[in-house]
C-alpha cells in the first residue's frame, strides 16, 4: 500500500488499520453480484480512496469474472493435453472463461464448475459432470524417494499421527527465538517458491526490524502451470502449514499470520479455514498460543486472480486492497511489508519443512541433498509422464534420473522432446541437458532455472507454433503492467506472433525480450522470456510461420 493510502486508511479507520482489505472485496462481490458494481460504496467500506479501489479492481481478473461461468484451465499442461480443442467444444454447451491454472496438472485437462468443484481428465463425454457438483478429485500419486519424508510425510508418503500434536512447535517454544532461527539456518532451507532465498535469513532480518505488529505471511498463490504441491499441502496437511507459521512467529516475534491462497483453489481456502478453527480450539493458535501473553492469530485471504501475486510484494499489495503489482525494493518486506510492518513471506512448501526440522534436528535435514541445496524437493509431474503425481526426492539427483526413473519418462512410452522445468518463468530443458543435478546453483550455472521444480513433459510431435503462441499469450495476459518494458514488450510480442510468428519479426521479438530481461522490475519480466528464447533458438524451424 502506498504511504498515502495507508495514511488515508489510518485516519478514517484506525481500528482496522492492520486488517486485510481483500476479504472485503470478496464480501462486496457476493452481496452486490459484481465486485465492480459500486466502487464508491466499496471504497467507503474499506476506507480507501475511490481511485485506489478502482485501480485495484482493474488488476484482478476475478473482478470481471462471471460467477456462472465454467472455468477452463489454460495452463501449459492442459494446453498440451488438448485443452483448447476441448474448450471450443465446451463453449457450445456452457459459458466458459479461461484461467491459469487450476492445479491439477497431473490429470489434465481440467475445468472448474461455478460451485468451485473440479473435473479432471475432461473429455466431451464428461461435459455433463460440469452441471452438477462432482466430488473433489482424489489425491494424486504421492511417493517419497528420499531418506526421510519431510513435506510429504502427511500426504501418505510417511508418518501418520495426530496433526494437532504440533511437536515441532512444542520444541520451538522451549528454545530462545534466535536459537530456533539458528536451527533453521543450520538446516539450510531455501525458498521453494522459485527465488531460493535462505528462509532463516529472512527470519533474522525480520526479528531485528523495528515495528509492531509483525506478520508471517504464507504464499499459497501457486500459479505456475506444472506445480501443485502447495495445493496438496494446504488441502491434505493444513496443520503442517499452520505449525510452521507458528514456529516462525515465535522466532521473529510476530503476532499475526496470513495465508494467501489463490482464488482458483477454493477447496484449499475451505480446508485452511477449518484447520485454523481446529488449531484455535486446541490452543495452538490464538491467545497465549506462543506462551503466556503471546498470541498468534492466523487468517486466510483469498486472491482475486492475478499470476503476478505469486511475487511476494505484489501479494502483500493485494492483501492491502491495492493493485497486484510489484513494489520497488528496498525497502524489503522484512523491514516494511504488509501495512508497512516487518513481514516474513514464505511459500507453502518452504514453511512445511520447518516443523520436521524442529522435530528431527538440523543435522538430519542437512545431510540430505547437496551443500548448496539441502534437504528434499517435492517434484510435480504432469499428465505427460508415465508416473504423474508428486515425488519427494533429495536435491542432487540428476534431472535425467528424476524424469526417467521417478517420472517414468513419457506417458505411454512416448519419447519426450523436452521438459519445462519451473513453469513459464523456468526453463525448457532438452534431453542433452538432463544430466544437470537437481540443485539451485548447479542448474543456474548451466542457465537452467529450477523454480518450483514442477515438470511438464513436452512430447515429440508437439506443435511448437502453438506452444510459442501459448507462452506469448500468457506473458501478455499476466503482466501486471507496472513497468514499461514488460507491459509494452509482452503486448508487442503477442501482436507480432498473432497468426504465427514470421521470420522477419523474429529479430524484433528477440530484441524486445532482451530489453525485458535487463530492465523489468520483477522476475516475471526478467524470467518469462527464457522459455521463449529456447523455443526460438532450438525449435525455430518448427515454431516460425503462419498457423494453418
Amino acid at each position: 500500500m502506498t504511504t498515502r493510502a495507508r495514511a488515508f486508511r489510518a485516519t478514517h479507520a484506525p481500528g482496522a488499520e492492520f486488517n486485510p482489505v481483500l476479504p472485503e472485496f470478496h464480501r462486496h462481490a457476493e452481496s452486490a453480484g459484481s465486485t465492480g458494481a459500486d466502487a464508491a460504496a466499496l471504497a467507503r467500506t474499506v476506507h480507501l480512496p475511490v481511485a485506489s479501489v478502482r485501480a485495484a479492481l482493474s488488476s484482478f481478473t476475478e473482478a470481471r469474472h462471471d460467477a456462472a461461468a465454467v472455468r477452463v484451465c489454460a495452463g501449459t499442461s492442459c494446453v498440451l493435453a488438448g485443452g483448447p480443442a476441448i474448450a471450443g467444444e465446451l463453449r457450445k454447451q456452457h459459458h466458459c472463461e479461461m484461467v491459469y491454472c487450476l492445479g491439477y496438472c497431473d490429470r489434465s485437462p481440467a475445468a472448474m464448475t461455478p460451485s468451485g468443484r473440479v473435473v479432471t481428465g475432461l473429455t466431451p463425454s464428461r461435459f455433463a459432470e460440469l452441471r452438477g457438483d462432482p466430488a473433489h478429485p482424489a489425491p494424486p500419486s504421492i511417493r517419497c524417494e528420499a531418506r526421510h519424508a519431510v513435506v510429504t510425510r502427511r500426504l501418505g508418503a510417511g508418518e501418520a499421527g495426530d496433526p494437532l500434536a504440533y511437536r515441532g512447535l512444542h520444541r520451538a517454544l522451549s528454545m530462545r527465538p534466535d536459537a530456533v532461527t539458528d536451527m533453521v539456518m543450520a538446516a539450510g532451507v531455501r525458498g521453494r517458491g522459485g527465488a531460493a532465498f535462505h528462509a532463516a535469513r529472512k527470519w533474522q532480518l525480520a526479528a531485528r526490524a523495528p515495528g509492531y505488529p509483525k506478520f508471517v505471511v504464507t504464499n499459497g498463490d501457486e500459479g505456475d502451470p506444472g506445480s501443485f504441491i502447495d495445493r496438496e499441502l494446504m488441502e491434505r496437511d493444513p496443520h503442517g502449514v499452520l505449525e510452521g507459521m507458528a514456529i516462525c512467529a515465535h522466532a521473529i516475534g510476530a503476532t499475526r499470520g496470513i495465508v494467501f491462497i489463490r482464488s482458483e483453489y477454493p477447496v484449499s481456502v475451505q480446508v485452511m479455514e477449518r484447520a485454523i478453527i481446529e488449531a484455535k480450539s486446541a490452543g495452538r493458535l490464538g491467545r497465549d498460543a506462543l506462551g503466556p501473553g503471546r498470541a498468534f492469530d492466523v487468517e486466510v485471504v483469498r486472491g482475486m486472480g492475478s499470476y503476478v501475486c505469486g511475487e511476494e510484494t505484489a501479494l502483500l499489495a493485494a492483501i492491502e486492497g491495492q493493485r497486484g503489482e510489484v513494489w520497488p525494493r528496498p525497502p524489503y518486506p522484512v523491514d516494511s511489508g504488509v501495512f508497512g510492518r516487518p513481514t516474513v513471506v514464505n511459500n507453502v512448501e518452504t514453511i512445511v519443512n520447518v516443523p520436521w526440522i524442529l522435530e528431527h534436528g538440523a543435522e538430519a535435514y542437512a545431510e540430505m541433498g547437496t551443500p548448496d541445496s539441502r534437504g528434499t524437493k517435492a517434484v510435480c509431474f504432469n499428465h505427460g509422464f508415465a508416473r504423474p503425481g508428486i515425488a519427494e526426492v533429495e536435491f542432487g539427483l540428476p534431472l535425467r534420473e528424476v524424469i526417467e526413473r521417478h517420472g517414468g519418462g513419457g506417458a505411454g512410452g512416448e519419447p519426450l522432446e523436452a521438459v519445462m522445468v519451473g513453469g513459464p518463468m523456468g526453463s525448457i530443458v532438452l534431453p542433452q541437458d538432463w544430466d544437470a543435478p537437481l540443485c539451485f546453483t548447479a542448474m543456474g550455472r548451466r542457465g537452467i532455472n529450477l523454480g518450483h521444480a514442477g515438470l511438464v513433459a513436452i512430447p515429440r510431435g508437439t506443435d511448437w507454433k502453438a506452444f510459442l503462441y501459448h507462452l506469448l499469450v500468457f506473458m501478455k495476459n499476466e503482466s501486471c503492467g507496472k513497468c514499461v518494458p514488460c507491459r509494452l514488450g509482452t503486448a508487442r510480442c503477442h501482436e507480432l506472433a498473432t497468426g504465427g510468428l514470421m521470420p522477419e519479426s523474429v529479430e524484433e521479438v528477440e530484441r524486445i525480450l532482451d530489453v525485458m530481461r535487463e530492465a523489468s522490475l520483477c522476475a516475471f519480466g526478467r524470467e518469462t522470456p527464457g522459455p521463449v528464447f529456447t523455443v526460438l533458438q532450438r525449435f525455430r524451424d518448427k515454431a516460425i510461420g503462419r498457423v494453418s
